[in-house]
């Protein structure tokens, strides 16, 4: 039995993905693409023995890799049925001593987030749901040791692909993200999110140095468009090699469907 560690949060918008969001994205080819390009990017940062905190967990895809590196994971997410899948898929792995659950919402003030720890991860747009970048930016500097890695996966606010694919059918859906922000339909609810830049990011965490920026789903369709690579997996798979390739290089490395940028917490 995995323990997770409740908090007074009620029902969430992306409770209403739980059920679904593994058929859908984790286990989707795709998905899956997306998300090894994400753990490529992470691999040299990671040692056996870190203490790692995964921010906006989800259903714990990065949790179980962040334990099979050898981490000791806390991982927190304010949706409780996204909580109940984790917990689920843990107990199966039998990761369950290597892996903490907990509920937060870190849109909340008083809201921290433990440690200290090594090791960060926010992965898939987590980030865009915070309202107050500069606040998350204080709260992940407190909760990393100086000389700790934070890598931030989120939805920048142009991506090529879905540009081209709505200018196509001369929809304004096109330049949806450019305005910044924008609203989201999650199961029965909208819910807020802001488009982040790369600039705007490293501008607000101003404890951190970036390392690197590097684009996740350059060529690669975004989630809505998985459909696309169905029935043609030799394209597919040349689309993905050439992903991993080009999407360090900039601007590139800005016109993924997200951008991974990864940080590392001063010493001062």
């Amino acid at each position: 039995m995995v323990e997770v560690v409740r908090a007074a949060i009620g029902a969430q918008p992306f409770d209403a993905a739980a059920a679904d969001y593994d058929a859908a994205f984790s286990e989707n080819l795709c998905g899956r693409a997306l998300r090894e390009s994400v753990w490529r990017r992470l691999g040299p940062h990671i040692h056996p023995g870190m203490r790692a905190l995964d921010l906006g967990c989800g259903t714990g895809e990065d949790a179980l890799f962040l334990a099979r590196q050898g981490c000791t994971v806390t991982a927190v997410d304010s949706a409780p049925a996204m909580l109940n899948v984790a917990a689920a898929k843990i107990a199966r792995a039998e990761l369950g001593a290597r892996i903490r659950l907990s509920a937060l919402d870190f849109n909340l003030p008083d809201a921290e987030f433990g440690g200290p720890f090594d090791f960060v991860l926010s992965d898939f747009g987590a980030v865009n749901c915070v309202r107050d970048i500069a606040a998350f930016g204080e709260k992940l500097a407190r909760c990393l040791r100086p000389g700790g890695i934070a890598a931030i996966v989120f939805m920048g606010r142009f991506c090529a692909l879905e540009t081209l694919y709505y200018l196509r059918r001369f929809d304004a859906r096109a330049g949806r993200r450019w305005r910044g922000k924008a609203l989201a339909k999650v199961g029965a609810r909208s819910i807020s999110i802001r488009y982040w830049t790369v600039g705007e990011i490293k501008r607000s965490l101003v404890r951190f140095k970036a390392i690197r920026a590097c684009g996740i789903g350059v060529l690669i369709p975004p989630s809505y468009l998985f459909h696309l690579a169905h029935g043609r997996p030799k394209l597919f798979a040349g689309l993905a090699r050439w992903d991993r390739k080009v999407s360090p290089v900039w601007p590139l490395s800005r016109m993924g469907d997200h951008t991974l940028l990864l940080l590392e917490r001063k010493d001062a």
